[in-house]
């Protein structure tokens, strides 16, 4: 993700321009160019194809019918941005609560059950951020403890992995005696939000904007695109190029921005920063469990930079 601040806004806007995102937009300006020369050159010189008598009402109509459409794939595509990020934040605030709550009930001596929350609460956002990009793997994840019902290479679904050993770890410790019932009914529900969380990050992923819609918009802007250079080069000459171009860098470059804000747990550099958040409730439940962590490990939870991809 681009973290900017206001200060930094045109070294922000120079690194957008150097992303993938921009480098595919200028690609597709590269082909609108091409087609507006040829457009203008033949109708300055060999043909005469120009829309004289339609109304300047009309060409504005289709251009506030395409506003409202991109309007609403925009914030259709934010929404879906936001709340991935609100259901990240929930997972931040339950796992803080979680490790207040352990930290509370524990024994001040149980060290080895402190450790064991530590590594688990931890390996939850690990686990979440590898199971929304697709990615099996289990090295950021800490392995805590061997065993057929607790080990994480057992579960394809490895957030359900670490939930499960929290589970069976809060059991024990209640059949044990080390928690009392009020406090383990209490338990339950940071247990259960876990899961919760994962819940709706799943939903967003696996519920795309509908194909049907995406493609209406796209083939708008291509008619439109299409038609305006043959209702303004009556006006602008030969200025219809950088007009036509200008138009198409707004529409096609909104459209683009929708597509890449609609999937917030990808790679892509405005997806969701999932690595510096699950680093950072890392951090944050070593801490309150008072299991040290290394320097690095700390450093890497905050952004120390205006732009970090």
């Amino acid at each position: 993700m681009i973290l900017y601040k206001n200060k930094g806004i045109l070294p922000s806007i120079w690194h957008f321009h150097t992303g993938p995102t921009a480098k595919s937009l200028m690609r597709r300006l590269g082909v609108v160019a091409i087609y507006v020369v040829v457009v203008t050159i033949g109708e300055m010189f060999y043909t005469d194809l120009r829309f004289k008598d339609t109304p300047a009402s009309f060409l504005g109509a289709m251009g506030i019918l395409l506003s409202l459409l991109l309007i609403f794939r925009t914030n259709t595509a934010y929404d879906r941005f936001y709340e991935g990020r609100q259901a990240w934040g929930t997972l931040v605030n339950n796992c803080r609560n979680l490790a207040i709550y352990f930290n509370a009930v524990l024994p001040q001596g149980d060290m080895e059950s402190r450790a064991f929350f530590a590594k688990s609460i931890s390996n939850f956002p690990f686990a979440l951020k590898n199971h929304l990009r697709d990615q099996s793997g289990i090295n950021e994840l800490e392995m805590v403890e061997e065993g057929e019902r607790r080990d994480l290479r057992n579960f394809d679904h490895k957030p359900a992995g670490v939930s499960n050993q929290l589970w069976v770890k809060t059991e024990i410790l209640y059949r044990e005696g080390h928690i009392s019932e009020s406090q383990h009914i209490n338990l339950n529900q940071y247990l259960t939000a876990l899961m919760d969380v994962c819940g709706i990050c799943e939903r967003i992923k696996s519920t795309p904007i509908p194909f049907s819609y995406m493609l209406f918009i796209k083939l708008f802007i291509m008619l439109y695109v299409s038609l305006l250079p043959f209702t303004i080069i009556a006006a602008f000459g030969y200025l219809t190029i950088p007009a036509v171009i200008l138009t198409s860098y707004v529409l096609v470059g909104l459209e683009m921005i929708g597509e890449e804000i609609e999937e917030p747990f990808g790679l892509e550099r405005n997806d969701l920063p999932l690595n510096q958040l699950s680093q950072l409730i890392r951090v944050n439940v070593h801490d309150i469990l008072q299991i040290q962590l290394p320097h690095i490990e700390k450093q890497a939870a905050k952004p120390g930079f205006t732009i970090v991809t």
